[in-house]
């Protein structure tokens, strides 16, 4: 890689960082297209800090991290209606005259990651399990592909119900009811009757039977998390017919990918969100095509480590 005084820089911000795969990902990138630019890891730990460095280093652009999805927010002149919506940004862009927009490519980035399999989402029932940020960015962006209904599994009632409003706030093209189903201490509270969902205590199969896909969007079943051998759903409640998503990467076989590879269900990589919401920020940093197999090669080499 040849750096100069032409070479733009970009990066991702964040703290802890750890290893992050994103700089490989976006310089082998880089090194594909013949763009003069490199990618690099900003640990930092407060938003100030964020905003000198954006303004000394001449950063034009930057991928964002746990803890500043919200709090960035702050410093952005301009936001994508789609981020608004989310309530977080993972992805800054250095407009016209210098003005910094906020972009969140999470939720699209699961999308496009459905869509290559093949696999159609309008007309479909999704079942989204949880209610945190993930489920709320991959909810609000299935809404805009014009799916029949939404249903989330979630043992946070507030939050199950806070999700459900910002779906339909967002008129996204959501037009059936909501269903929410609460599991564990939750399933003993009752939630309020409402116009725009419909409330259940998940206690049988038979009552997701009608969902087509099912994403998993909770840390339950990750590496190292004190739930990595835990499922959200026993293994009986996913229905044959569906495909599973697990957005959880590491390991590749979770609980959940395990348990529906073994009723023989389609399956989903976690990884390739990771891969296509990286993919999509490239296309956002330079306004042209990613070389999606190049980062793909470098993301599976990377989590093989």
């Amino acid at each position: 890689m040849k750096i100069d005084a032409a070479t733009r820089l970009y990066g991702i911000i964040g703290h802890p960082l750890g290893h992050t795969i994103s700089p490989a990902m976006h310089n082998a990138a880089h090194e594909a297209t013949g763009i003069n630019a490199v990618y690099l890891a900003f640990p930092m730990k407060n938003i100030i800090q964020i905003k000198h460095t954006l303004r000394q280093l001449g950063i034009r652009g930057l991928s964002v991290t746990i803890p500043h999805k919200i709090s960035i927010r702050r410093i952005l002149d301009k936001i994508d209606p789609l981020a608004l919506q989310i309530g977080s940004v993972n992805t800054l862009v250095r407009g016209k005259s210098d003005l910094w927009e906020g972009y969140n490519t999470d939720g699209p980035g699961a999308i496009r990651a459905i869509l290559e399999t093949g696999f159609t989402l309008a007309g479909k029932n999704v079942l989204i399990l949880g209610s945190g940020g993930s489920a709320r960015a991959i909810a609000l962006s299935a809404a805009r592909e014009k799916v029949n209904k939404i249903g989330i599994v979630s043992r946070n009632k507030r939050a199950a119900i806070h999700l459900a409003r910002n779906i339909r706030m967002a008129k996204a093209g959501l037009k059936s009811t909501i269903d929410l189903f609460l599991v564990g201490k939750s399933a003993k509270a009752s939630i309020l009757p409402s116009a725009n969902w419909e409330s259940f205590v998940l206690t049988e199969p038979g009552q997701l039977q009608n969902y087509d896909l099912i994403i998993h969007t909770t840390p339950m079943g990750m590496f190292g998390h004190p739930s990595e051998n835990e499922m959200l759903l026993p293994d009986d409640f996913l229905p044959r017919k569906a495909v599973v998503f697990d957005i959880v990467y590491k390991p590749a076989l979770t609980p959940l990918i395990r348990a529906a590879k073994k009723r023989k269900m389609a399956t989903i990589p976690g990884y390739t969100m990771l891969l296509h919401q990286g993919a999509m920020q490239f296309e956002l940093f330079h306004n042209r095509p990613a070389p999606v197999e190049v980062m793909e090669k470098v993301l599976l080499a990377e989590l093989k480590r």
